[in-house]
């Protein structure tokens, strides 16, 4: 059976909670726009991540839930603003919030949902002291998300942007909300401080290696499976990992005819894919793929701290699934 049918009802304990969270407010417009993403689908990795760290620890990862839906509202709140700004137009296969509503409606739907998600954390059952500690994590890795957005935009504009400098800007924009998604799961659950500092490093490490495995299924994904446009993140001008490889490693007429496109917001379909031919040629794509499965299989290993049970299965396997998925 398929890992997400395994975890289905453990999905749809998180997926009930969520479309209750979201029926809040007295204005319909705000509270269709605040509802758009959350409930047009998504993986709910981050809170099957918090549920899994705390069920192999403890054996319930049931506690975990409000905590779960609130950085599952955080990180659609971010989806909100991140579309605003790279002025998409879809997102999981639907037109984005700002164009179904207006950018003015888009920025206050993602304000409120900010919000909503610290009165979600809120209702955790747990002792004053943690709970102080997860909404500090939490709101240390939003930060740190806004912060990452930040270098990703500027970056765009730069031509010297180093491997470095992209594993910085992604562990913040998106590594950060997987860090902070299994340490809380490692408190909730009453982990040991080894088990809560290694399940924190488990984070970060499949964080970095969704987001790298994200870049890849810009360029080799199925619209349909993706639900956002083929090459995206070229016509941005995004510096992903394989951009940066091919930079660096791109000579004459393929170099000039690779700078050419990337970052055309017109760019053609057929140059897309010339971009893309370029990127496997010079071995970018491999480059990352096999960065990816190195992190993954890292953070494999910090599973060791957890005793053998079917939850510990799952949270490998959801692991693996980062770098597995095809949207």
């Amino acid at each position: 059976m398929a890992l997400m049918d395994r975890l289905e009802s453990r999905k749809a304990k998180i997926n009930r909670e969520l479309e209750k969270a979201l029926a809040v407010g007295d204005n319909e417009t705000l509270r269709g726009a605040m509802k758009h993403y959350p409930l047009a689908g998504g993986k709910r990795l981050r809170p099957l991540l918090s549920y899994l760290v705390a069920e192999a620890i403890s054996g319930n990862g049931e506690p975990t839930v409000p905590y779960g839906v609130g950085l599952e509202i955080i990180h659609n709140f971010t989806l909100v603003h991140d579309d605003i700004m790279d002025r998409s137009d879809l997102r999981r296969g639907i037109v984005s919030v700002h164009k179904k509503y207006n950018t003015p409606t888009a920025i206050i739907a993602g304000d409120a949902l900010f919000a909503l998600a610290f009165e979600n954390i809120c209702n955790l059952q747990i002792d004053d002291a943690l709970l102080r500690i997860i909404v500090n994590d939490t709101a240390l890795a939003v930060r740190e998300v806004a912060e990452g957005q930040q270098m990703d935009m500027e970056f765009e504009k730069k031509h010297d942007v180093a491997v470095r400098d992209y594993l910085n800007m992604i562990d913040k924009k998106t590594s950060r909300l997987y860090f902070a998604a299994a340490r809380s799961g490692a408190i909730i659950g009453r982990g040991t401080l080894e088990q809560i500092k290694a399940m924190g490093e488990l984070g970060y490490l499949m964080g970095i290696g969704f987001q790298i495995w994200d870049d890849v299924l810009d360029l080799e994904g199925e619209e349909e499976k993706t639900g956002k446009p083929f090459g995206g993140d070229i016509r941005e001008g995004k510096r992903t990992l394989m951009v940066v490889y091919g930079m660096n490693e791109l000579r004459g007429e393929d170099r000039k005819t690779f700078s050419s496109i990337l970052g055309n917001s017109k760019a053609s379909r057929k140059s897309i894919q010339e971009t893309v031919s370029l990127l496997h040629k010079c071995g970018a794509v491999s480059y990352a793929k096999n960065f990816a499965l190195e992190y993954v299989r890292e953070a494999k290993e910090k599973t060791t701290v957890l005793k053998s049970s079917e939850a510990k299965e799952l949270l490998m396997e959801l692991i693996d699934y980062t770098v597995r998925r095809d949207n």
